[in-house]
């Protein structure tokens, strides 16, 4: 048996039908239809802003804003500093920002401080978690709901000093000491 031997039917086929050098191959396009692609943020990379992708990302950099994507893998070294909305992440590196995806990985290596909404939540032994884990059916759309809502809501709560400053010195406010 012979793998690597080549026909010198294989040379006529490059030659083209007449001798003369065949057209090069169309290159395929980026996106396949059912092909997967990737995008990188590498760790030389630093992105402010907010990075929206229809296919999967791996961030091996650092990231100061939203992210929204297929699949997301947050390398070791790396830093997110903003809101996640993804079908699966898989956190190794450092997460400051909500999380929301059917479902949550914190490997080992993961630093995490937010709120994590999800369907799926894995944490392994070593990971660094600080806030809340929420579960829900659809994670991602109760994004947009609650970002409704936050859009509703006044820009500034009022407090005793903007009162004041409207109104005049705050008097019977309806507090009373607790007696003893």
């Amino acid at each position: 048996m012979l793998f690597n031997k080549k026909s010198d039917d294989a040379s006529a086929d490059r030659r083209g039908l007449e001798g003369r050098p065949a057209e090069p191959a169309a290159a395929p396009s980026r996106v396949q239809i059912g092909a997967s692609t990737q995008s990188v943020i590498d760790a030389w990379l630093t992105i402010t802003g907010n990075l929206e992708s229809q296919g999967d990302v791996r961030v091996e950099g650092q990231v100061a804003g939203d992210i929204r994507c297929a699949n997301l893998v947050i390398g070791r070294d790396a830093t997110v500093s903003g809101d996640i909305v993804a079908e699966e992440a898989v956190v190794r590196g450092k997460v400051k920002g909500t999380i929301r995806a059917n479902r949550v990985i914190l490997q080992d290596t993961a630093c995490v401080e937010s709120a994590i909404y999800h369907k799926v939540l894995s944490v392994d032994e070593g990971a660094s978690f600080d806030g809340q884990s929420c579960r829900r059916q659809q994670p991602q759309q109760e994004e947009e709901a609650s970002a409704r809502i936050v859009r509703s809501l006044p820009r500034e709560a009022p407090t005793v000093d903007t009162f004041e400053r409207s109104n005049g010195p705050a008097t019977g406010t309806g507090l009373h000491p607790v007696d003893a």
